[in-house]
């Protein structure tokens, strides 16, 4: 047997195990971050707080003094859909709504103290996840990092 031959052989070998595991290692990976992330937190609250509820407290305090309107439609989520959380939201004093000061005849919806202390905890969160990441990557080369990008992207665009 060559050199070449052997070397081939391994090179095989290594993609066959490869192809086998790789797929079965991310689904695994993928279930366990959506089995810890949607749990329900309480962000630096007295509150649980669900994904969906956080995420509009997100786009809220990204983007103050909107209607409902339009927060439904920067989303691309039905009005109902908007309402039906910020009745929750509101309920768990996250939020307030206030009349709009260049329109009286349209509300504006605003974070709370609380709901501030929510948006920020779950910056915070974010924050972490990213350092997570990152420690698992900060010793590959820049090639490396845009093998894994470009993977990244090409799995995103065909789900």
């Amino acid at each position: 047997m060559t050199v070449v031959y052997m070397m081939y052989t391994i090179v095989n070998m290594d993609r066959k195990f490869y192809a086998d595991k790789l797929p079965r290692k991310l689904l695994d990976v993928i279930n366990r971050f959506n089995e810890t992330d949607k749990k329900a937190r309480n962000f630096g609250t007295d509150t649980v707080l669900h994904l969906s509820e956080i995420h509009l407290v997100e786009f809220i305090g990204d983007n103050e003094k909107l209607s409902v309107s339009e927060i439904a439609r920067r989303n691309n989520i039905t009005k109902g859909a908007v309402s039906q959380t910020l009745i929750r939201l509101e309920g768990k004093k996250l939020i307030v709504k206030a009349l709009n000061p260049e329109n009286k005849s349209q509300a504006v919806v605003l974070l709370t103290k609380k709901g501030w202390t929510a948006y920020c905890e779950h910056k915070k969160y974010h924050e972490n996840i990213n350092r997570v990441i990152l420690s698992c990557v900060q010793d590959k080369s820049g090639k490396d990092m845009e093998a894994i990008y470009s993977f990244l992207e090409q799995l995103e665009k065909l789900l």
